[in-house]
């Protein structure tokens, strides 16, 4: 077992976790000239922990921030939550439901908006 996994497994540790690689990511990308992906990484973390998304475990994916039921996400160890918010060039977010293809449900370059159409996509997803 991972020490580091093993010490994160708490909905708060893995908040915690993530708050600090958002800040890493944002500090890393700010002016940088190899990255396409802007600095707001923090910004959607904070909103999203603070939010209904709270109660769930974050983990990140290809410039997106996504949400589980466990901290561990593999397959039979817990779900992952249909919705995820992309980061998107030029400072925006891109809020989509994670069916094939995504649903892209809205897309904005505010942290509170992105994460309250997560939430209002996600009840909508789980009622039907």
């Amino acid at each position: 077992m991972d020490p580091d996994r093993e010490s994160r497994d708490s909905v708060e540790a893995e908040w915690d976790f993530q708050a600090r690689a958002a800040t890493r990511w944002d500090d890393r990308s700010r002016g940088s000239a190899t990255t396409w992906v802007p600095p707001i990484m923090r910004a959607l973390v904070d909103a999203a922990r603070n939010s209904a998304l709270g109660r769930f475990h974050p983990f990140t994916s290809h410039a997106r921030l996504c949400f589980s039921t466990d901290g561990r996400h593999w397959p039979g160890e817990g779900d992952i939550l249909p919705v995820c918010i992309a980061l998107l060039p030029g400072g925006s977010y891109s809020v989509a439901l994670k069916h094939d293809p995504a649903e892209v449900v809205l897309e904005t370059t505010n942290a509170d908006e992105a994460v309250a159409a997560a939430v209002a996509a996600l009840q909508e997803y789980l009622r039907s």
